[in-house]
């Protein structure tokens, strides 16, 4: 499927460098594991640990038919990773080899140390599609759990 990201970022945003998902570590997590990090944030058997704990610097963090490029922040931003969440949907691509295909919708965001999100501007956008910003701010609501759990689990 990462292959399938790769393909529709270089025919609909050919500006955009592929090689940032290329060279990022891989982790794909299935349905059961996925569960099972759900059940232990509520069970508080994964204590929870500042976001700077996590020694990762580059990873795609993938589950069902989304992906998160999550990479270390660096720029003066109080944020400590930026990340770009792309969730296969069936929207058409605009300018897709195929008459029809799925498609990617992406979510730029950053987050502190507290797992904090604030929501950034992608320039991948669907055509024709509303960017809105409280349907993703809860979509991005719906993965952090999951992702801060995981992110604590591999942290030092």
């Amino acid at each position: 499927m990462l292959n399938k990201l790769v393909d529709y970022i270089k025919n609909n945003h050919p500006d955009t460098d592929v090689n940032v998902y290329l060279d990022a570590k891989y982790i794909q997590l299935n349905n059961a594991q996925l569960k099972q990090i759900a059940d232990a944030l509520e069970r508080g058997d994964i204590s929870s640990l500042p976001a700077s704990s996590c020694s990762a610097k580059h990873f795609i963090f993938h589950f069902g038919s989304t992906f998160i490029l999550v990479q270390k922040n660096t720029t003066d931003s109080n944020a400590v990773f930026t990340a770009e969440l792309a969730w296969e949907t069936d929207f058409l691509s605009v300018r897709s080899v195929r008459d029809k295909a799925k498609g990617f919708y992406f979510i730029n965001f950053e987050f502190d140390d507290d797992y904090q999100v604030t929501l950034l501007e992608t320039n991948k956008l669907i055509e024709g599609h509303v960017n809105n910003a409280d349907k993703n701010q809860k979509i991005i609501g719906k993965v952090m759990p999951v992702l801060k759990g995981f992110m604590t689990a591999i942290s030092d």
